[in-house]
């Protein structure tokens, strides 16, 4: 496992930047506010994207694949445009902790579902690295007509 920074991971929407050329980027003002105030040690991560090793294990015992937790759980917010445990509030945490998943549209095409679910395994052993995703269809299949692949399954009708 590779060294952790003594700080929660904060993968979510508010943190995905994309520019006009499609460009992404990470960002996380709330964790540079923390370091700013020496306060980087403590917990600052999101709740509602924190995979279960995070919540049961604060800040020990966990590594790379939190992440992939936390991007199965953003590309899960970009699709329904809410947190992935919404409407709950601290109830979220308690069924992170247990491993319970959030719930997932089944609207949502079977590319997609498999992405999210491949990213939500609560054993986080289980997980795919970060190449092993840039290689999973749902990230591979090539744009509609409309010029954006669609995370909905094509046997729905609009």
């Amino acid at each position: 496992m590779l060294p952790v920074p003594s700080f929660c991971r904060d993968i979510k929407g508010a943190n995905v930047l994309v520019d006009a050329s499609g460009s992404v980027k990470l960002a996380d003002f709330g964790l540079a506010k923390a370091i700013k105030m020496n306060d980087a040690k403590s917990c600052k991560g999101s709740a509602f994207w924190m995979a279960p090793e995070v919540v049961n294990l604060k800040n020990t015992g966990y590594g790379l694949a939190a992440d992939i937790w936390s991007v199965g759980c953003t590309v899960l917010e970009m699709f329904t445009g809410r947190n992935p445990y919404y409407p709950l509030e601290i109830q979220a945490l308690f069924r992170i902790g247990k491993g319970e998943l959030p719930p997932i549209p089944d609207s949502l095409s079977r590319d997609a579902r498999d992405f999210i679910l491949s990213c939500l395994q609560v054993n986080p052993n289980n997980r795919p690295s970060a190449a092993q995703l840039l290689d999973h269809p749902f990230v591979r299949k090539p744009p509609t007509s409309s010029g954006l692949a669609s995370p909905h399954d094509d046997n729905i009708s609009s």
